[in-house]
């Protein structure tokens, strides 16, 4: 799917939301005015219960339905059903009222969140989990402008024809609304990952949920929230209905209390949904409804009047049509598209219902022990709130685990993260046999007839280890790392071969050799910001092998290295011994730190750092042989020490994520970070995330200049090395 089809798609469903939405405002205004104006208040729990129960036999059927077609053949077919049954509650109104009312109860109960739920269910599905983010907002603001005009319609029509000739324009709503979908819609499941063999079978409902604790949650959520609302909900109506007179006056009465309500819900989304989203976390925001909830509902004990009981319930509706639909929607995106048309619909509507049930059986609970005031069930509904919200609290966990377990999915299977062996590291130092230590140095040569004369003169005298060692011949000196085990007063002179480029294997191999005995020694040099820069970028890797606290505090320091080599390879060899020893614990503080320095440069920095031993590279945390040239070695080292204080499988995925063409993993990757980075990391490493970046040039101060120039000293640096060590010099 391009970009422009997402748009496109996107706008399509931002109408169809208004459209849907706005039926529910309008439908609720007109099945409230209806009832009350039929059968009075004292009816309506029982009413609820009984719609409750339609509802949630309807649902079951159709969520077994959606597992087989999908939402985007279902749903908008089901919109348009729910537009023709309006038409024939309309004839059927002129010779049956009550029957038409009950009928429109019904239906309203039993069709119109459930129609909602499965525009939501296409919009999901339609879209990765980032891209989401945006167009779930859209909608949902979208949304929010139907809920307004929704909330006009009835004012309007009761102020005029009154409320029957609500039904045609309710029917015309939902019909538009499927034809929308129709054009928004998403055929088949998303494509899985290029690198997934087959796509999961599908499960039942009952699997679904039995498995997973986070849906498991997400239901007690919804049913405590609607068992809240429940009650609240005829709190308000018992003392709107005896402050207002029926009829024409009490629909126009609700369609005031909607119109404020839904502006309120356009202004909330438009300034808080999105940073709150950013800041607090997707769980934490839908926590805010039952949060809401519990002090209208205390409000209400403090101050019992009607102003406070229509306040409370305002909040109420407010946060659940601006923050708590948005959070709520994305807290169903990184759930995988089978384990969500199993789901989604017994989630929206079923535990809605459930949760109506159980409020409205509180409520004739209450009306028959003579316990119905309002003080009792304001009580009721604060207990209810303060469980949803503890609820809503413990999702973050089982959010992020869906997330790491969607993009285990779409990449599944990844090339393995396991460190490799000393022996195996060895290897890539170059072509060299491992199963013979002393390399054998080959013989000069000796013409045949002078042999027996020139050899006693022309045998040197042999040097002694440190001499040869100490030879500009690069024969001699491997002839002599290779004769064994080093003496403790060669380590030095070893140490400083490292910068020899034509050796620095050997001696590589032959300090891992005594690395155990040399650490202190060792990491003494490699800490020392006057020692050569290619021995620290080459100690690294000899240190790193090592286990103890202290090498893994000497590998903390070298994070603080001048040069990005070092820090790099320093960052790497943190990750190995972490994987090596569980137990030690890295500053945590201190890797922080190190993640916002690396980050506080210039794009140009950020792009130009690279690796000087390409061949030394060795084993990295996040790196597979697919991402070799493609991937960013700044971003590489900030995943390598993230890596450190987040769970590291998950990272990884979200790394190779990053670079992936599928849109649906690449999206989840951005979510999963999103989610799990603290906001200081998230807001630096953002920029060097977005595809597109801010490449465009843009006039500059002279201070921009300057400042500029001092931030890219390190690729000076890092161009200035190059040059020396392919020898040219710098003039």
């Amino acid at each position: 799917m391009t970009a422009a089809a997402d748009r496109r798609a996107a706008n399509a469903l931002v109408v169809a939301a208004a459209a849907a939405v706005s039926f529910q405002q309008a439908g609720k205004a007109t099945r409230d005015a209806l009832f009350l104006s039929t059968f009075g208040v004292a009816a309506l729990p029982r009413m609820h219960i009984v719609a409750a129960v339609v509802s949630a036999a309807l649902t079951i059927s159709l969520s077994r339905l959606l597992i087989r077609t999908g939402p985007g053949r279902l749903v908008p077919a089901l919109f348009g059903v729910s537009g023709i049954l309006l038409l024939g509650e309309w004839g059927l109104a002129a010779v049956a009222r009550p029957a038409a009312v009950i009928l429109f109860f019904l239906h309203y109960a039993a069709l119109g969140a459930l129609l909602a739920s499965g525009l939501w269910a296409t919009v999901t599905e339609r879209f990765d989990p980032w891209t989401a983010r945006s167009s779930v907002g859209r909608i949902a603001t979208g949304a929010s402008v139907g809920g307004l005009l929704g909330s006009f319609l009835p004012e309007r029509i009761g102020a005029g024809p009154g409320l029957d000739a609500m039904l045609p324009l309710l029917a015309v709503l939902h019909l538009a609304a499927g034809c929308l979908l129709l054009a928004g819609r998403r055929p088949g499941l998303p494509a899985p990952s290029v690198m997934q063999a087959e796509p999961a079978p599908t499960r039942s409902a009952r699997e679904v949920f039995g498995g997973s604790a986070y849906l498991r949650g997400m239901v007690w959520l919804v049913a405590l929230a609607a068992a809240a609302e429940g009650v609240l909900e005829y709190v308000f109506m018992v003392r709107v209905s005896a402050a207002v007179p029926a009829g024409n006056a009490l629909l126009r009465a609700f369609a005031i209390f909607y119109t404020a309500t839904a502006l309120l819900t356009i202004l909330l989304q438009a300034t808080l949904l999105r940073p709150l989203l950013r800041q607090v976390g997707v769980s934490q925001t839908a926590a805010m409804l039952p949060g809401g909830v519990v002090v209208g509902a205390l409000a209400g004990l403090a101050i019992p009047s009607v102003g406070m009981l229509v306040a409370a319930r305002g909040v109420q509706v407010i946060l659940r049509n601006s923050l708590f639909r948005g959070a709520w929607e994305l807290l169903f995106t990184p759930v995988t598209a089978e384990d969500k048309r199993a789901s989604k619909l017994l989630l929206d509507v079923g535990a809605t219902r459930a949760g109506d049930v159980a409020g409205g059986a509180l409520v004739q609970a209450a009306l028959s022990a003579g316990l119905a005031g309002p003080r009792f069930l304001l009580g009721i509904t604060a207990l209810l709130g303060l469980a949803g919200f503890r609820v809503a609290r413990q999702l973050h966990r089982g959010y992020v685990g869906e997330l790491e377990r969607s993009l285990q999915f779409r990449a599944a299977p990844l090339p393995g993260s396991v460190p490799d062996r000393p022996t195996t590291l060895l290897h890539s130092f170059g072509g060299f046999d491992l199963g013979d230590i002393r390399p054998r140095v080959p013989e000069s040569p000796v013409p045949e007839g002078e042999a027996a004369a020139s050899a006693p003169a022309e045998t040197p005298a042999p040097l002694s280890r440190q001499a040869a060692l100490a030879s500009a011949d690069p024969q001699v000196v491997r002839a002599a790392l290779g004769e064994g085990p080093l003496e403790p007063e060669l380590v030095g002179p070893v140490v400083g071969l490292l910068a020899w480029d034509e050796v620095a294997p050997e001696a590589t191999r032959a300090l891992l050799t005594v690395a155990s005995a040399a650490a202190p020694e060792m990491l003494a040099r490699l800490l020392d910001p006057e020692e050569d820069f290619a021995i620290r970028r080459r100690l690294v890797r000899v240190v790193g092998q090592e286990p103890g606290q202290a090498v893994f505090e000497g590998l903390h320091r070298a994070l603080d290295d001048p040069r990005f080599e070092v820090r790099y390879r320093a960052g790497r060899a943190l990750t190995m011994r972490r994987v090596a020893e569980p137990a030690l614990e890295p500053d945590r503080g201190r890797i922080l730190a190190t993640v916002l320095r690396e980050m506080a440069v210039d794009r140009a920095v950020w792009e130009s750092r690279r690796l000087l031993d390409q061949a030394d590279d060795g084993w990295s945390p996040m790196e597979s042989e697919v991402l070799r040239d493609r991937a960013s070695r700044s971003l590489e080292h900030v995943f390598n020490l993230l890596s450190l204080l987040l769970a590291p499988e998950p990272l990884r995925i979200a790394f190779h994520g990053l670079h992936t063409a599928d849109p649906q993993l690449r999206g989840t990757a951005l979510e999963y970070l999103e989610t799990v980075l603290p906001n200081p990391v998230r807001e630096r490493l953002w920029p060097f995330l977005e595809a597109d970046g801010d490449a465009r040039p843009r006039g500059r101060s002279p201070e921009a200049v300057v400042n500029e120039l001092l931030a890219s000293k390190e690729s000076i640096l890092l161009a200035l090395a190059v040059a020396r060590e392919r020898g040219g010099g710098v003039p």
